[in-house]
């Protein structure tokens, strides 16, 4: 028997590695004999960079940043060879966040200066992780910090955060990144789908999780609308982008400023892993994350996974689900098979989180055994 155990981290309570580490445990009471691969994975946001490094190697390389709230700040990306692997959580995350610091006035201007070392010391490709941020700008503060210009109704040049987007008066783009020969290669690794704004976009879906009320969230949107009608009159529809919202915009704030492209997080790193050649022979894929919810569908791990597992039962254990009917249905339309939450007993979101490791352990060995049942 083969399995393969591929979970994404839960957010808060388990690492991915940790979370594979549980999973095997379990597997290995109930299948001693069984041939059990384990591969942490991320979907292009928090993590990706461990992941990465266990795929392929590389170092990490220190540097001092901006925080998304103008705060001095340490931040890592990773160096293989010509290609950095950048994963925004590091310099504008919502782990880098100030107590009480407003949704409105968070940056990407760290993102930019750790693609701007990177740029500088040689690598000619750059990969953006681009979830767990903090900031609902557009990208505009890593833009500024790779060079790009936002001028407002005076002339004068200035770093957008959300809630000044609405300033922004033309945009004068930094020719580097939009010449035919010899500029970098910059790809953004999504793990939503998410349009720029709207009401599946940016402001309104992510924006109340990092802290903004409903007046703040239309004003978000808003500026968003704003600064991408300015590249609609270039003939550019920055709105249209598949996953141009993650990150607060700054999908599409690659796209617009970067000449960049926009990928699949988990498809990106499922490519890096070989992981359809590795389905193909397994006999179950068991995977999880923190919360399944409407959003799983559109970009997240276990939905990356499910499309590409060539038929072979896919098991999603959730720290929760959120999800109605009709959001689990899209899931097993997918391919997954089952969607398990690990919780034992009614709890609070601190006890969850606390008892998820337990909670992942009992709830992993139960369904092993029933697995184990089935077989015969």
């Amino acid at each position: 028997m083969k399995i393969l155990l591929l979970p994404d981290s839960f957010k808060g309570s388990l690492s991915a590695h940790r979370a594979a580490s549980i999973l095997e445990e379990a597997a290995r009471k109930v299948f001693p004999d069984a041939e059990i691969v384990s591969w942490p994975v991320a979907d292009g946001g928090e993590g990706t960079l461990a992941v990465v490094q266990k795929a392929a190697g590389g170092a990490l390389l220190p540097v001092p940043v901006t925080g998304p709230c103008g705060q001095r700040a340490q931040a890592r990306y990773l160096s293989i060879g010509q290609t950095a692997v950048i994963e925004l959580a590091e310099a504008a995350g919502l782990g880098k966040r100030l107590p009480g610091w407003s949704a409105m006035r968070t940056t990407t201007l760290g993102v930019g200066q750790l693609i701007a070392h990177a740029l500088q010391v040689g690598h000619t490709r750059i990969v953006i992780a681009l979830g767990g941020s903090a900031t609902t700008d557009l990208g505009c503060g890593m833009a500024a910090a790779l060079g790009t210009q936002f001028i407002n109704e005076a002339g004068r040049p200035f770093v957008p955060t959300g809630e000044t987007l609405g300033q922004v008066r033309s945009i004068r783009l930094n020719g580097f990144f939009f010449q035919k020969k010899g500029g970098p290669r910059i790809e953004a690794l999504c793990d939503v789908s998410n349009p720029l704004y709207g009401p599946d976009g940016a402001a309104e879906v992510f924006a109340p999780q990092k802290g903004a009320t409903p007046d703040e969230v239309k004003r978000l949107d808003e500026g968003l609308r704003h600064v991408a009608s300015l590249f609609e009159k270039r003939g550019a529809r920055i709105n249209d982008l598949p996953g141009g919202g993650a990150a607060g915009g700054t999908g599409a704030g690659v796209a617009a400023f970067l000449n960049g492209r926009l990928v699949s997080g988990i498809d990106a790193l499922l490519d890096l892993m070989k992981f359809e050649e590795a389905a193909k022979t397994a006999d179950l894929i068991v995977t999880g994350e923190g919360c399944v919810d409407a959003q799983t569908k559109g970009g997240k791990v276990a939905a990356g996974i499910a499309r590409r597992a060539s038929g072979t039962p896919v098991v999603v254990f959730a720290g929760s689900v959120d999800a109605d009917q009709r959001e689990l249905e899209a899931l097993y339309k997918l391919g997954v098979t089952a969607v398990l939450p690990i919780l034992r007993t009614p709890a609070t979101l601190g006890d969850a989180m606390r008892d998820a490791p337990e909670n992942l352990a009992a709830a992993a060995e139960s369904f092993f055994r029933i697995w184990a049942a089935k077989r015969g």
